[in-house]
C-alpha cells in the first residue's frame, strides 16, 4: 500500500477532484494548482505558480482583509478560518466575481508550513437560494413586497428610527371601489388594475421607501426619515397620480382613485403596529368621508 503513496499518484488523485485544490507556502505564494482550479478561476497552473494567492483569488473588496488575516497568521499562528467551511466571493481571470465555498487547513512538510484549501463554486446554489428567497418575499402579481416581507423590513426600519430618533410616516392605501372593476370587467382586468396601481405608486416614491401589498387591494407604504407634513405631501402626490391616470382595458377606459390613511411615529409608540393601527383608522375615515382623499391620525 505504501508504494502507492508517491507524489505522482497524489497529484493524479488531486487533479481528478471536482473541487479546486490550491496549496500555498509560508509566504502565501501558490505552489500547487489542480485542474479544477484552472477550470474554476480560468488561470492555467503555469500562470499562477509562485504568485501571491491574494493577488488573484479573492474578490477585490476582500483582498485587504485577506492580507491582514494572513499577516496575523504568519506572526501569531492564529487563523480563525482554519478548519471551517466558509462562504466568500472569488474572482475569475475574466474579472467576474462569484460565490465560493472553501475550507482551509495547514500541515508541516519537511519543516515548512504548508497551507491548502479546497474550493467549490457555489454560485448556482446561491443564485437558487436568492431566487427562492425572492419568491418567498414578493407578491407574485405586483412584484412588491408581500405582507410578511413588508412587516420584516418595516419592523427593522422602526427600530432604526427609534435608535437614531428619526421620524417615520406610514400610509395605508386602498383602491376605491375595486370590486366594481372585478365585477364589471373580470378578474384579469382587476389584476391589471393592481399592477397599474403598484407601478404608479412605485414611480412616485423614493428608493428607500418600503412599499408592499398587504391584502387584496390594500397596500402599505413606509416613509423613513419623513415628517408628518412631508408625508402628507407624498400621500397627496400619490392620490393625484392615481386619479390622473387611466387604465385601458379591452377598448374601455378604467378610472381609479385611492383612499389613503396616514399616521406618523409618536414618542410613546412601542412598535410599528401602533402606528399602523392609527393609519388603518385614518384609512376608514378617508373612505367614510367620500373616498379619493387622505386622512390623518396622529
Amino acid at each position: 500500500m505504501s508504494d502507492l503513496l508517491i507524489p505522482e499518484t497524489f497529484q493524479t488523485i488531486v487533479n481528478c477532484s471536482v473541487d479546486a485544490v490550491v496549496v500555498i507556502n509560508d509566504q502565501g505564494d501558490i505552489v500547487f494548482w489542480n485542474q479544477a482550479a484552472e477550470t474554476m478561476f480560468g488561470y492555467r497552473e503555469a500562470e499562477v505558480l509562485g504568485v501571491y494567492v491574494h493577488d488573484i483569488l479573492p474578490a477585490r473588496h476582500l483582498r485587504e482583509r485577506a492580507d491582514e488575516a494572513f499577516l496575523r497568521f504568519k506572526h501569531s499562528g492564529e487563523a480563525p478560518a482554519l478548519g471551517k467551511i466558509l462562504h466568500v466571493q472569488g474572482r475569475r481571470k475574466s474579472g467576474e466575481e462569484f460565490d465560493v465555498q472553501f475550507s482551509l487547513k495547514t500541515v508541516r512538510c519537511q519543516g515548512k508550513l504548508i497551507t491548502y484549501a479546497f474550493l467549490r463554486d457555489i454560485s448556482e446554489l446561491i443564485g437558487l437560494q436568492k431566487k427562492l428567497q425572492n419568491i418567498a418575499n414578493t407578491d407574485s402579481l405586483t412584484g412588491l413586497l408581500n405582507r410578511r416581507a413588508f412587516t420584516e423590513q418595516t419592523d427593522k426600519a422602526f427600530s432604526h428610527a427609534q435608535r437614531h430618533d428619526f421620524p417615520l410616516v406610514l400610509l395605508m392605501l386602498d383602491i376605491d371601489f375595486f370590486k366594481r372593476i372585478n365585477d364589471s370587467f373580470g378578474h384579469a382586468a382587476g389584476d391589471s388594475a393592481l399592477q397599474h396601481f403598484a407601478n404608479t405608486v412605485s414611480g412616485a416614491i423614493r428608493q428607500e421607501d418600503i412599499f408592499g401589498r398587504v391584502g387584496g387591494e390594500e397596500f402599505c407604504l413606509l416613509l423613513p426619515s419623513v415628517s408628518a407634513e412631508q408625508g402628507l405631501k407624498v400621500a397627496e402626490k400619490i392620490r393625484a397620480a392615481i386619479e390622473a391616470q387611466t387604465l385601458n382595458w379591452d377598448n374601455t377606459t378604467i378610472n381609479m382613485t385611492v383612499s389613503i390613511g396616514l399616521s406618523y411615529q409618536l414618542p410613546a409608540d412601542g412598535s410599528l403596529a401602533e402606528i399602523q393601527q392609527r393609519a388603518d383608522k385614518a384609512l376608514y375615515q378617508a373612505k367614510n368621508t367620500g373616498r379619493n382623499r387622505v386622512a390623518v391620525q396622529g
